[in-house]
């Protein structure tokens, strides 16, 4: 088996004197060889690009270019990991934002049909019941008191007509010092509201 050559050298590459662009095409000219005055890497790719560019630079410079074009498999790797975690972190936050907004919808939702015979069949009965009928409008409050926690009224409305859908008014304490404003804080003191029921 053969040993494999090492990629680096202890030969310094010869260096091109600089000279000015009218100097080059005095010299190119006497040769009287027109293949000589062709660009160099003309036609041969990327390899010849890198060779050309490598001619006209300055020898630290050259090195660096050539220590990147050997380890271009380990920057891009580096640059895919990037962006992958970069991808990850973004689908990650955007899940966790649509899972906010779905628990949001859905508590939304508890609250907006929240009737009596829902509420009933959500919570169980209801500590207190109490109708109240001032023509046109019928008021019915009920009354809970979940685990320990002060009691909550919870109170509806309806037009006297037998055929009409009772309105969700509002959610009070039952000192009338709280008032649960939000979807999430009307759930948060009554945490049943949220069941599928």
């Amino acid at each position: 088996m053969k040993p494999k050559e090492s990629a680096y050298s202890g030969e310094r590459a010869p260096v091109a004197p600089v000279t000015s662009p009218a100097e080059a095409v005095a010299q190119a000219a006497p040769a009287g060889n027109a293949a000589a005055f062709t660009q160099p890497g003309h036609g041969l790719g990327s390899a010849g690009l890198l060779e050309a560019a490598k001619s006209d630079l300055p020898s630290w410079l050259a090195e660096i270019l050539a220590f990147l074009m050997r380890t271009k498999r380990v920057w891009l790797m580096a640059a895919a990991i990037l962006v992958g975690a970069a991808a990850l972190a973004n689908l990650t936050a955007r899940a966790a934002e649509w899972a906010k907004n779905a628990r949001e919808r859905r508590q939304l939702h508890a609250v907006a049909t929240l009737t009596p015979d829902t509420l009933f069949a959500r919570c169980g009965a209801a500590a207190e019941d109490v109708s109240k009928e001032v023509y046109p409008v019928v008021m019915r409050t009920l009354t809970y008191q979940p685990r320990g926690g002060e009691k909550l009224v919870i109170s509806f409305s309806r037009t006297a007509e037998e055929q009409s859908d009772w309105v969700f008014l509002s959610m009070q304490g039952g000192a009338g010092a709280a008032s649960y404003d939000t979807s999430e804080a009307k759930i948060a003191a009554l945490p049943c509201l949220d069941s599928k029921k």
